[in-house]
């Protein structure tokens, strides 16, 4: 546990792991306030589908569809900002020179590796954590509460949440996520374990990644049977 937390702290002292918060932190806020000052059209364009055939009230643009928007936004934003210090973990040392010093210090290697390990799968749940919080902590005061309504891209289909069920969602939701993401910070590590720079686990992390996405959007039944096990999916 000491090892956990002086890797914890060593990670968390290098202004370069600031930076994804930092940058999930403009991109929500800058998105907010842009759906703020156009949320005639949104909504607009999101009921003209549906017009015809249903007569929807209520606060349509709310806190929660926001959230879930930007969240499914940044699917291949949030992987990125995760493998640069995931994939940073071990391969910095190599790059530093402190790799032959760490290894000669008392804790075993395996002790060493999983503190190392333990501490990029706290900094993922930390990240996605703080875009939780960003997100329904502005989104909130900006556009209020109310029921979620989701249009599924693709198909004439629209899934109804009840204001009162969609904070526990959301919240299952971001455990979701923080569960899929710790995957990707897993295949960072990994790589990082086999390189001697940062740049290698970060292009080979997010090279899976878009692989991955690629397969499984493709229109084909072969691929659809493969999508359910696809860590992307």
């Amino acid at each position: 546990m000491k090892l956990f937390w002086f890797e914890t702290f060593k990670t968390f002292s290098r202004w370069r792991t600031y930076i994804s918060f930092t940058v999930i932190a403009l991109i929500v806020i800058i998105t907010e306030v842009v759906m703020k000052l156009s949320a005639g059209e949104i909504v607009y364009r999101m009921l003209r589908p549906f017009q015809k055939d249903f007569i929807i009230t209520g606060n349509i643009l709310n806190a929660w569809f926001v959230t879930a928007f930007i969240m499914n936004s940044l699917h291949i934003h949030i992987p990125f900002l995760i493998t640069l210090v995931a994939g940073d973990m071990v391969s910095s040392e190599a790059t530093s020179g402190t790799i032959r010093f760490l290894l000669i210090r008392p804790p075993s290697r395996g002790r060493i590796i999983t503190a190392k390990y333990l501490t990029a799968l706290f900094y993922t749940s930390a990240l996605v954590t703080f875009f939780a919080l960003v997100c329904v902590s502005l989104g909130l005061p900006l556009f209020g509460s109310g029921d979620l309504i989701i249009h599924h891209y693709g198909k004439f289909d629209i899934s109804f949440i009840p204001e009162s069920e969609v904070p526990a969602r959301i919240v299952l939701a971001f455990i979701a996520a923080i569960w899929s993401m710790t995957v990707v910070a897993s295949i960072a590590f990994l790589f990082s374990t086999l390189a001697e720079n940062s740049i290698g686990p970060i292009i080979g992390t997010m090279a899976v990644v878009i692989v991955f996405l690629v397969l499984g959007n493709f229109p084909l039944n072969f691929f659809r049977t493969l999508k359910p096990y696809l860590f992307t999916t």
